[in-house]
């Protein structure tokens, strides 16, 4: 026989290998179609179905026929076995050329690995048809895609199921389409197929819609969407009626993962915030909540307190990035509501706190931060009225500001209101284009929470390039202030260098101020005071006492409106002298003859003039005075008598060889104008120019020596006082109210004219020196016989005991306490007036020295003989010059 060869049997071998393998797949797939995966329907059923109901049925047919239908029996199962394994052959191959396609469509995004010799990867694998609908076509699916694919990331999944969308479905004639969801064991991207009416195909599209606008809101790169920790879920849904589609569903919550993606900045946020809003339009309010890497955004009725929140969030948000717009700043403004109205004081919406960032270099001055403020007020008053704003600026690396608003009767809002008025009366007087003045309240006043009234307490105004070492540029601010309130007056602390004042509230000056009694601290004060040269004149509006240091200011100029308390300052003065007559004694000269006639009764006084010749040589024992007191300052080579009188304690033997040092010596004169007064007698007028200029050498020269001149005039013009004198009294003391002429007279100033003609204490007097300025005080009130209080309660405070001790009888129990007994000595008139002596030394005749001493009858009558005490105050008590009605 002929034998095959090699080739022929090798091709046999292979042949039969085919075709065994032919067998085993048919098989296979006859085996997977027929009886588990023919999800084809048919009548309301599964095709497997139906072959596991018709095998059933075959089998109970031929149990129950027995052996007289065999072959019905089989003839069945043939024709049945015939028809599934021939659809087996035909489906499956093509199911399977269908699932390769569609790996092969999806390769690049879904990132299929490919077959190779080696390593065969079969479709299936990769994308898994778990049920199959009419037409072949898949119902339900899975595809498995690499971690390193294109549509990997959450958020580019959409990359693989747009490319899925182009696969037909059962339902896609009837416009059906996929609806995708992936697994989160598996991480497959599962499939299924909807008909047209499923709520679930809409759902889908707004997904990827959303997909697609957070792209786009967030600004994501390709390289970007390969980072894994974008992702997108929609948490929440809702319907909503659409125009044309009846009832759709919406989303009502939406979670965006955006990893590390730099949204930190708030104007960032804003952007996309706002861009979701115009774009996204679904009939709700989105509500935007901020996390670490998540974004959470949840939709609400646009009626509700949210949503309404919401939208005055972002007005609130778009007046601050105006003011910047305006400005041109560097940075965005950015702005966050902090707090909303209560629901029991009205709207629940409407904002009373916020925070506002606008950058580096921007509204560092207070002037630009006033205009921002008043452009808030507006726009806030406006929209919700009976709210007042309060703002705290910071300026560093950027300026920021945290307002609040508060109820119009809160307090708070009474300060901000007081604040604002304070700022705009001061900007308007002393502000301008170029000088940027501001005002601060570091404290305020403590109030009546039932009664609220905001009063500061302590206020700082700088005035930026504005120029405050100037007096009368502090004069004309003090009196714009001082207008400003009546509970209170003001402490003025200027700090020239730095531009600015500190000022501070203090207590009102009084109406009228009793003179301290003997023995209380402030009259401890005042005596101590003089006898360091300094006389006291009263408490000085804003604060304190006005004192007026010889040393430095030697001689001074009372004048002021006839009533108003001119004499009462001048008794005060010549009562300091003469209770210090240790270390004072003074020379007066009254050419009145009327309000200082009593002051002869007092050692002290150790010359009392009236008459005309007699005031001349009342000048030029001064003069000569001052004369021997230079001598002796040159003769121990010292400047003044206070180092002479150091001199003299570290050197007794020079004090022993020059006696004492001299008292401070005062020449007090009242009225100079009469004395100026031309007369016929032109000897008289000859002296009298001659007493002028040697007041006027006083005036230059007496300081070191201790020579002080108190001159009073009501109107000091330049016929009745040199301008030269004038000018050398550097203190200047105006009391009550006068015309423009007598001020300037007085004070070189029109000071006197800011009193008002009616209401104006008497007592109230402008004290001004050099180095102090313009200072108004209030005279205390000094009879010279003591008095019931002139004044009622509601002026001012009553003294305790309801009575003011005079200053003569203060003076004469001082004079008794130190051992002086006061007499009654004959005078030039013929009547008698008192006089004191020390009861140890004999009772020595009247000199002229001690009374006045008329040149034309000279006094000669003999002495009398002490009386008590009590009998000369009694005799010797004048009438008050100032008891007219308070």
């Amino acid at each position: 026989m002929p034998t095959r060869s090699k080739f022929g049997a090798r091709a046999g071998a292979a042949a039969k290998a085919k075709a065994k393998q032919k067998g085993t797949e048919v098989l296979r797939d006859w085996l997977a179609l027929t009886w588990f995966t023919d999800s084809t329907p048919l009548l309301g059923l599964r095709r497997s179905v139906w072959n596991w109901l018709l095998l059933v049925g075959t089998g109970a047919i031929g149990y129950l026929a027995g052996a007289t239908v065999p072959l019905l029996v089989a003839g069945m199962l043939f024709v049945g076995g015939a028809v599934t394994v021939g659809r087996a052959m035909r489906v499956m191959p093509a199911r399977r050329r269908f699932v390769e396609g569609l790996v092969e469509d999806t390769r690049q995004v879904a990132g299929h690995p490919r077959s190779t010799t080696a390593v065969q990867i079969p479709a299936s694998s990769r994308i898994k048809v778990s049920r199959w609908g009419a037409k072949n076509r898949p119902a339900v699916m899975d595809v498995t895609f690499a971690k390193t694919a294109p549509a990997a990331p959450p958020l580019a999944r959409g990359l693989l199921e747009k490319a899925l969308e182009q696969v037909p479905n059962p339902h896609t004639e009837t416009r059906g389409g996929w609806v995708f969801s992936t697994n989160p064991k598996t991480g497959q991207l599962h499939a299924e197929a909807a008909p047209a009416g499923d709520e679930r195909l809409h759902q889908q599209r707004e997904i990827a819609y959303l997909r697609s606008k957070f792209t786009d809101w967030f600004k994501l790169t390709p390289k970007q969407l390969t980072d894994g920790t974008y992702d997108l879920q929609v948490t929440d849904w809702t319907t909503r009626e659409h125009p044309t589609e009846g009832p759709v569903p919406v989303p009502a919550a939406v979670q965006f993962d955006f990893g590390s993606h730099n949204v930190a900045a708030q104007d960032v946020r804003d952007v996309i915030e706002r861009a979701c809003d115009a774009e996204y339009l679904r009939g709700v309010e989105w509500i935007y909540s901020w996390a670490d890497g998540t974004l959470e955004i949840s939709g609400v009725d646009p009626q509700s307190v949210d949503a309404k929140r919401k939208r005055s969030a972002r007005w609130v948000a778009d007046l601050i990035a105006g003011q910047a717009k305006a400005v041109r700043t560097k940075d965005p403004a950015t702005s966050r509501v902090t707090g909303w109205q209560e629901e029991v004081h009205g709207s629940p919406w409407v904002p009373i706190a916020f925070t506002a960032d606008f950058g580096s270099g921007a509204f560092a001055t207070g002037r630009d931060q006033r205009a921002v403020e008043n452009v808030i007020d507006d726009a806030m008053t406006a929209s919700a009225a009976g709210l007042v704003w309060t703002y705290e600026w910071t300026v560093g690396a950027t300026t920021t500001v945290g307002a609040r608003a508060f109820p119009s009767n809160h307090i708070a809002a009474l300060r901000k209101l007081e604040l604002k008025r304070l700022r705009s009366v001061v900007e308007q007087k002393f502000g301008g284009r170029r000088n940027d003045v501001d005002v601060e309240v570091a404290s305020w006043e403590p109030c009546d929470d039932e009664a609220p009234v905001a009063l500061p307490a302590q206020v700082r105004v700088r005035f930026g390039a504005l120029d405050v070492s100037k007096p009368e540029t502090r004069d004309a601010f003090e009196q714009h202030y001082d207008g400003l309130y009546t509970a209170c007056d003001w402490h003025y602390d200027w700090r020239s260098a730095e531009g600015l004042v500190n000022l501070t509230a203090v207590p009102r000056l009084a109406n009228a101020i009793a003179f301290p009694e003997n023995g209380t601290p402030l009259f401890e004060e005042m005596i101590g005071k003089f006898r360091d040269g300094k006389i006291y004149i009263g408490p000085q509006k804003g604060g304190g006492t006005f004192y007026w240091d010889l040393n430095r200011v030697a001689h001074g100029l009372v004048g002021g409106r006839t009533g108003a308390g001119k004499s009462v300052a001048l008794d005060i003065i010549l009562f300091l002298t003469l209770w210090c007559s240790d270390v004072a004694e003074i020379v007066v000269c009254d050419p009145k003859r009327t309000d200082f006639t009593w002051t002869p009764e007092f050692p002290s006084v150790i010359r009392f003039a009236a008459g005309a010749l007699e005031i001349v040589d009342a000048v030029a024992y001064a003069r000569q005075e001052m004369d021997r007191r230079q001598s002796l300052l040159k003769k121990r080579g010292v400047r003044n008598l206070r180092y002479l009188r150091r001199l003299y304690a570290e050197h007794p033997e020079f004090e022993a060889e020059d006696g004492p040092v001299p008292k401070r010596l005062i020449l007090f004169f009242d009225e100079l104008a009469n004395f100026w007064m031309k007369s016929d007698n032109e000897d008289i007028e000859a002296q009298k120019a001659t007493a002028r200029s040697q007041m006027e050498e006083l005036g230059q020269l007496a300081r070191a020596t201790e020579v002080n001149m108190i001159l009073a005039a009501q109107k000091p013009d330049k016929d009745r006082m040199s301008t030269q004198l004038k000018e050398m009294c550097e203190f200047r003391l105006c009391v009550g109210p006068v015309n423009e002429y007598t001020s300037k007279q007085i004070l070189d100033t029109n000071h006197g004219t800011r009193f008002p003609e009616e209401g104006t204490p008497k007592g109230r007097a402008w004290a001004t020196t050099s180095e102090l300025g313009f200072r108004v005080v209030q005279i205390p009130y000094l009879p010279n016989a003591t008095e019931p209080c002139p004044w009622p309660e509601s002026i001012a405070p009553i003294p305790r005991g309801g009575a003011i001790t005079g200053s003569k009888d203060r003076l004469r129990a001082q004079l008794a306490a130190h051992g002086y007994q006061q007499v009654m000595v004959p005078n030039s008139d013929g009547g008698r007036e008192p006089r004191w002596v020390l009861t140890d030394e004999p009772v020595a005749p009247a000199t002229t020295q001690a009374v006045p001493v008329m040149l034309d009858k000279p006094s000669e009558e003999a002495p009398v003989a002490p009386v008590p005490a009590a009998v000369g105050a009694a005799l010797g008590a004048d009438p008050d010059e100032w008891d007219d009605a308070w």
